[in-house]
């Protein structure tokens, strides 16, 4: 059986444009469900992939991504729903994603609004990423039919490069810690599950009372039954909800 590797997506349903960006070794299918939910509400959704991302070749992550080239990735999807004519436009983020849609509320001035969903925004990556970063290849290698050999020269290079990109993305959730206060107006969506055993879930709260100290607007979502990927956990119903409320309240 041939696997079929995730694919970016855009949702033509309306005038309101909505960026959603996934997750550190995901794909486009994180959010997708989301997405069409989205769509059928008559908004228009764009979900590109990080650079390196759903590649058959896990290392491409390491190899050909870059805080850079995400950023870069971020800006071209929010400009591409500009060029047409989507307003207002609201960027959203699972996990890594969420550092650049904060980014993007602190630098971009057509961003009217957004948020995270599980974001390591005041903590960062830790290491509980490398073994999550290591099964994850093994099983994308494993669906592309890759030799042991090639696995194994593959997994070795991973383990050297994997630490230097950890602390790039580092640098980088310091970096949107350090500008919070960029944000200005534009309010903030913050979702968070209760089961999240991949970041510190109480940061998610800390955020929270943060952004109120510079009296941003924050809308606080506690999803205690799901885990880090809240697009497609138990509550990705409620989410979705949410998630549209949020934009209906602040649409301008």
């Amino acid at each position: 059986m041939t696997y079929r590797l995730p694919q970016p997506f855009y949702f033509d349903g309306g005038s309101i444009g909505v960026v959603l960006l996934h997750a550190y070794t995901g794909s486009a299918n994180d959010v997708r469900m989301l997405g069409r939910f989205l769509e059928k509400q008559k908004l228009a959704v764009r979900a590109p992939h990080f650079m390196g991302h759903a590649t058959a070749d896990p290392a491409d992550i390491l190899t050909t991504g870059s805080v850079d080239a995400w950023w870069t990735d971020t800006r071209m999807a929010i400009a591409q729903l500009q060029a047409a004519n989507k307003r207002p436009l609201f960027v959203f983020g699972l996990s890594l994603g969420g550092l650049f849609a904060m980014r993007a509320l602190e630098e971009l001035p057509q961003i009217c609004g957004g948020g995270i969903f599980s974001a390591p925004v005041l903590e960062g990556p830790t290491d509980k990423l490398i073994p999550l970063f290591l099964q994850y290849a093994r099983r994308t290698m494993q669906l592309m039919a890759t030799t042991p050999i090639d696995e194994t020269a593959r997994l070795a290079a991973i383990r050297q490069y994997l630490p230097q990109q950890l602390a790039e993305i580092a640098a980088f959730s310091q970096l949107v810690t350090d500008n919070l206060d960029h944000i200005g107006d534009k309010p903030v969506f913050i979702g968070q599950g209760g089961q999240d055993q991949v970041i510190d879930s109480a940061q998610a709260l800390a955020l929270q009372v943060q952004l109120e100290q510079q009296s941003i607007t924050v809308d606080y979502h506690w999803y205690p039954q799901s885990g880090h990927v809240l697009t497609v956990d138990r509550e990705h119903h409620q989410l979705e909800t949410d998630v549209l409320k949020f934009i209906n309240r602040f649409k301008k």
